[in-house]
């Protein structure tokens, strides 16, 4: 049996986290238009008869100014050092940038091969065009495999992973092929709830808030959950409550389908807003929110 772990990496919105869940075939990583969506290095379990590939679904590459920022990029980078093989995202319309060059360095410094990985790829009109923007990846670093695919459609998904089992080596499993990730239900509730704050809100109310669950009853028919959503200044409450508190009750309506779905029986969900000033830059409420870890000193 084919086993090990592969990072996802790349810029904000090139299509890691809608990979994984089409991988998975179920909805993992939350996902966005919108910078900072994925925070924490999420690990999807990807079983079939012959394999065992631990997926890190990691946050998008971008410039880093408050403590929560640069624990994402660390944890971007212990991801890489401690796989067997690195996914390239990149658009198939990018043409190679600094971040990009950034990027490459990060993958460089980690000694792990990487393929790239061309998203988007329905969208590719001028193949010249297109040939000529890949050189600029190519010529900055020896790839070992070059792979088109469409994370959304579904397109060339199969080929990938079929490419990724002939590069790993044999191995045992070391999770129960039941499960589709190690991270806990409370965990994945309360991404299902930051996505729906990040799609219904403003644009400066996506990259200040995060979600703690204070509260999660399992029953045999039914989870009763109560969750808060944190922001960091005390004008972005009334954004998140809205006019009668309608944009609360459209972020819990939606989210709640989706955890139904996951959990495949009745949630009852209720939603607070709490402000935390400045909690990105507070270690000990990210440690409490689960976004440092106790070696941020590296």
């Amino acid at each position: 049996m084919k086993f090990g772990s592969v990072a996802l990496i790349g810029k904000s919105n090139v299509g890691k986290s809608t990979f994984l869940n089409q991988v998975l075939k179920l909805k993992l990583s939350i996902t966005s238009s919108k910078v900072q969506t994925t925070r924490n290095s999420i690990r999807g379990i990807y079983n079939d008869s012959s394999s065992q590939i631990i997926f890190y679904d990691t946050p998008g590459i971008y410039k880093t100014h408050n403590l929560m920022n640069k624990e994402m990029m660390k944890e971007t980078r212990r991801s890489l050092k401690n796989s067997d093989l690195i996914l390239y995202f990149i658009n198939s319309y990018d043409r190679i940038n600094d971040t990009d060059l950034g990027i490459i360095n990060i993958i460089k410094e980690s000694e792990t091969p990487a393929f790239l990985v061309i998203n988007k790829a329905d969208l590719i009109i001028d193949e010249a065009d297109f040939f000529s923007r890949l050189d600029g990846f190519k010529n900055e670093y020896n790839f070992v495999n070059r792979v088109c695919i469409s994370s959304l459609k579904g397109d060339n998904v199969d080929k990938l992973i079929l490419d990724i089992k002939e590069f790993l080596d044999e191995g045992e499993p070391i999770y129960d092929v039941d499960l589709f990730t190690d991270r806990p239900l409370r965990f994945i509730v309360s991404e299902y709830i930051r996505e729906k704050v990040i799609n219904l809100t403003h644009e400066e109310i996506p990259h200040s808030i995060t979600v703690d669950i204070d509260e999660f009853k399992e029953s045999i028919t039914s989870t009763h959950i109560s969750a808060s959503i944190i922001c960091d200044k005390e004008s972005q409450k009334p954004i998140i409550i809205g006019k009668n508190g309608q944009m609360i009750k459209k972020i819990g309506v939606e989210a709640r389908k989706d955890i139904e779905a996951l959990m495949s029986q009745k949630i009852y969900l209720e939603l607070f807003v709490k402000v935390r000033e400045g909690w990105r830059d507070r270690p000990q409420l990210l440690k409490n929110y689960g976004l440092l870890k106790e070696e941020n000193n590296d």
